[in-house]
């Protein structure tokens, strides 16, 4: 990592800001740019380490700091349906190339950052289920990615269905969606849910250690307008909810 100053941007701001928030600092909004809450967090965090609280990012307080970030670490991201399942339907827009569209956003911003990525395809591919299930093993994370749908057009909301551990980055990447998107998070945890909930029970990629989030409904019209029109900022969320979690 570079030397970073108030000013700077790019994808290594946003790492800095992420790891200052995992510690505690108030960054502010994770932006990617050092701003003045981020220059202050900077400091406060040098004051700890008893070195000049100057807020600049050298090598040695980036070693210092980043050593949560995930070397020998593994996230697994993957896209739910295939390429002979479309999965939730509205008009042309199938659930299948939104989430594979979505994970490929997300694996490379992660990548990006410096996280090793297993993903279940590139580009347009996506495996099946048990091919997706098998990547889960040794992963600190794994998410798939759905889309949610029913017969009301006025159904939407964000949820994910975890393992009760994986409660808290479920929790993260439900709320950091509601923000992007103004939509509600499903049900009374956060938009989390176990995985034998209702008419989810026995979901394979859960069972085995991952995550399935639903991101928004592709049934509401208004929320996969929105969903276009921020698709960047969801998949930041993503991310930072991901990294603050590792």
């Amino acid at each position: 990592m570079t030397s970073l100053k108030k000013g700077d941007k790019g994808t290594e701001v946003r790492e800095l800001q992420v790891a200052l928030q995992s510690k505690g600092f108030d960054v502010g909004t994770v932006d990617g740019a050092v701003g003045t809450k981020t220059e202050v967090a900077l400091k406060e965090f040098q004051k700890q380490l008893g070195v000049t609280a100057d807020g600049v990012l050298g090598s040695w307080v980036a070693s210092k700091l980043l050593t949560k970030t995930s070397v020998g670490k593994i996230i697994t991201i993957t896209a739910g349906h295939n390429n002979k399942d479309p999965g939730a339907v509205n008009g042309k827009v199938t659930e299948a190339n939104v989430v594979t569209d979505m994970r490929n956003i997300v694996a490379k911003k992660l990548r990006a950052l410096g996280h090793t990525v297993r993903t279940d395809g590139e580009g347009d591919d996506n495996k099946t289920l048990s091919e997706a299930v098998k990547l889960i093993s040794g992963s600190v994370i794994a998410v798939e990615f759905h889309l949610n749908a029913a017969a009301s057009k006025s159904a939407g909301g964000v949820e994910a269905l975890s393992a009760s551990k994986h409660k808290k980055v479920s929790q993260d990447i439900c709320l950091g969606i509601s923000k992007v998107l103004g939509n509600k998070t499903r049900g009374n945890e956060g938009g989390w849910k176990p995985e034998n909930s209702g008419q989810h029970s026995r979901l394979a990629f859960v069972s085995n250690g991952g995550i399935i989030l639903e991101t928004f409904f592709v049934s509401n019209d208004s929320e996969l307008a929105k969903y276009n029109a921020n698709k960047d900022k969801v998949c930041d969320a993503i991310v930072e909810a991901i990294v603050k979690n590792i």
